[in-house]
């Protein structure tokens, strides 16, 4: 079994403890805790489409239409059946159904390649959104769907909206840690070298006996479900959905994948609280987030292609090897 290495271990057990006191150092308020359950279900989305982009190497444009779907799948069934277990249901929709687009996906992914695939992920979003705005009868069309019922557990729906999100944060601070774990297991197993060998060569990786096409079907439904999973919760959120939100995350999920460092576990999870905090930070651009999100790329792309966490890593890296130079130099003088 491999081992998960010191720096990724300390990278996730900090963000978890530093995530889990979060509500105790944040101004306590409605927008305050809303924000912190974004770093959430940012974080299973980007690292959703890191399995995609940073470890099989497919590009995508359009993985907001996979969260997008997951929360109108849980909020058009519980919105219209309210019946016990519903909630389940749904949330079992909110996975599932993404789940089987990705598999529709997995077709172009077996078909195309780079700047391909990418338009006809980005098309698929975008047909997406038309057809949400298109069939108002059943999703509220461009004023969105509203009334999505709150996550019913234990009375917490019955509880002040403060109180409601700040266990609903400590949940999606769970659910997170897990799909972590679950991607690092994934990508240490045998599919997940399976997955790496496509990444650089599906060539090679044909010769060498892997299912390409399988492979590629497989990582596009997992990628999906989980994206439509960080949708759910988006859903619980903000009990709101409408094509307009989830058409503004396209650019910023992948600049959170390829910002934190793709093809690395914790570079979602850095990229995911950068790209959370930004557009708060940057409230003033907030008609030019996009460009700003396409600035950030290209900068990463030239200066540090192997992203925040990258270069965290030659930074500490670069630290110890000056450290240990002078005691390395006192030993050969015998001192």
């Amino acid at each position: 079994m491999v081992k998960m290495s010191k720096a990724t271990i300390f990278t996730i057990i900090g963000t978890l403890i530093a995530a889990s006191f979060l509500p105790f150092v944040v101004p306590f308020n409605n927008y305050m805790m809303c924000i912190l359950v974004s770093f959430c279900y940012f974080t299973i989305t980007a690292s959703s489409l890191n399995l995609l982009l940073g470890y099989t190497g497919q590009v995508s444009m359009g993985h907001n239409a996979f969260m997008c779907i997951g929360a109108y799948s849980y909020g058009i069934f519980c919105s219209n059946y309210k019946f016990f277990g519903s909630q389940l249901i749904g949330f079992l929709l909110g996975i599932i159904i993404p789940f089987i687009f990705g598999l529709f996906i997995g077709v172009g992914c077996s078909r195309l390649s780079a700047i391909f695939l990418a338009m006809a992920t980005g098309a698929f979003a975008k047909g997406l959104k038309a057809f949400l705005v298109k069939e108002a009868w059943l999703t509220g069309g461009a004023n969105g769907l509203t009334g999505i019922p709150k996550l019913k557990f234990f009375g917490i729906e019955k509880m002040p909206v403060q109180e409601y999100n700040r266990i609903l944060f400590y949940i999606s601070l769970v659910a997170t840690f897990v799909i972590v774990l679950f991607c690092w297991r994934l990508v240490n197993s045998k599919t997940g070298r399976a997955f790496q060998a496509i990444r650089n060569s599906p060539i090679a990786a044909s010769a060498m006996g892997i299912n390409v096409t399988g492979y590629k079907f497989l990582v596009c439904g997992i990628s999906a479900a989980m994206a439509g999973l960080a949708g759910v919760f988006y859903a619980w959120n903000f009990a709101y959905v409408s094509p307009d939100i989830f058409d503004k995350f396209g650019t910023r999920l992948v600049t959170m994948a390829v910002a934190g460092g793709m093809g690395s576990i914790p570079g979602p999870i850095i990229g995911a609280v950068i790209l959370a905090i930004l557009p708060e930070v940057l409230r003033v651009f907030a008609l030019h987030l996009d460009g700003i999100y396409g600035i950030l790329i290209i900068v990463v792309f030239l200066l540090i292609p192997t992203g925040f966490y990258g270069a965290f890593r030659q930074l500490m890296a670069f630290v110890t090897k000056l450290v240990k130079k002078p005691a390395v130099e006192a030993v050969g003088k015998g001192e």
